[in-house]
């Protein structure tokens, strides 16, 4: 799990994120995700535009790999999970 998350923060910072900026990302994706679970790739980076992320396009495999993190322990708070990488 250590490596899957060093991977999608290292896709997230080359993709321009800042590193400080990842916990309330994910925390946004997940409570999207949760809240809207069949919104497409297109719908999902538009609501992500709408919460104020309009420099940062979701494309589909940084979503699997976050999908990814997510999946293992759903119990895990995933602004949590990403606060101590």
């Amino acid at each position: 799990m250590e490596q899957l998350t060093r991977t999608l923060v290292h896709r997230l910072v080359s993709k321009g994120m800042e590193v400080t900026s990842i916990p309330a990302f994910m925390r946004n994706l997940a409570n999207t995700i949760a809240a809207n679970p069949s919104l497409t790739l297109a719908e999902l980076n538009t609501h992500l535009q709408l919460l104020g992320w309009d420099g940062f396009e979701l494309d589909d495999y940084t979503l699997q790999l976050i999908i990814a993190t997510f999946e293992p322990d759903l119990a895990c708070d995933p602004s949590h999970c990403f606060d101590q990488t």
